[in-house]
């Protein structure tokens, strides 16, 4: 009986034995509990700081490429802007050099028209210079011919003197032979002779038919190359 009573236990003391057993158990648990939170811990923060690092990455991305186009697309607004700049300073140049074109043209047509109404000048200068040298050697023969007529009229009226001078002696010795070699025109026989032929120096034509256009002396028959009027009054 005393062994049974030894023995047996008071449920108290049943009950710190089983919480003394389970205070172990429980530490255990609490604490795998607690490594494993800690573990699930640490992949969330993996997790979360890989989501956060892939949403980064994203935002990066995505300005990046908004950055891009964007400096694509004003790249492309400024060529436009340059080639429409080069353009007009292309297309204001060849407006020049097209009026300038035109403007040199203008000008060489009207030199050109200058030189052709110079070259018609000068061909008219030309002609009237042509004319007036023609008329100048003719007015240069006409005065040949003028000084030697004057000249040889100057002879004949030389000679014509020598031959009154003769024919005055004539006279005075032998007045019959000149009275019939002048006593009248030996053309028209009406007048009296008062015409020297020269060179024959037959005084044998009135003053009528000493003007005539005669080519020989009427004595003689010789050619005539001029004719002198002598002045018969004493």
């Amino acid at each position: 009986m005393a062994v049974e009573a030894s023995t047996k236990r008071p449920r108290g003391s049943q009950y710190l034995d089983t919480d003394a057993n389970l205070a172990p158990a429980v530490k255990r648990r609490s604490g795998a509990f607690g490594l494993s939170s800690s573990l699930i811990n640490t992949e969330l923060l993996c997790q979360i700081q890989n989501q956060q690092q892939f949403e980064i990455d994203r935002f990066v991305a995505q300005r990046t490429e908004k950055l891009r186009i964007e400096i694509e697309a004003r790249q492309r607004t400024q060529t436009r802007m340059l080639a429409s700049a080069v353009q007009n300073a292309i297309a204001k140049k060849l407006k020049e050099k097209g009026d300038e074109i035109v403007r040199i043209r203008n000008v060489n047509f009207v030199l050109q028209e200058r030189v052709k109404s110079l070259y018609v000048e000068n061909q008219i200068w030309r002609d009237i210079a042509q004319t007036n040298q023609a008329h100048a050697n003719n007015l240069r023969t006409n005065l040949d011919q003028v000084l030697a007529q004057i000249e040889t009229l100057q002879t004949a009226a030389t000679a014509v003197e020598d031959d009154a001078e003769s024919s005055c002696g004539s006279c005075v010795e032998g007045g019959e032979a000149i009275r019939a070699v002048s006593s009248g025109c030996k053309r028209c026989g009406e007048r009296e002779a008062s015409v020297l032929v020269l060179p024959c120096r037959h005084l044998c034509l009135c003053t009528v038919c000493g003007s005539a256009s005669l080519r020989t002396c009427p004595v003689c028959g010789s050619v005539m190359n001029a004719s002198v009027h002598v002045n018969m009054s004493s």
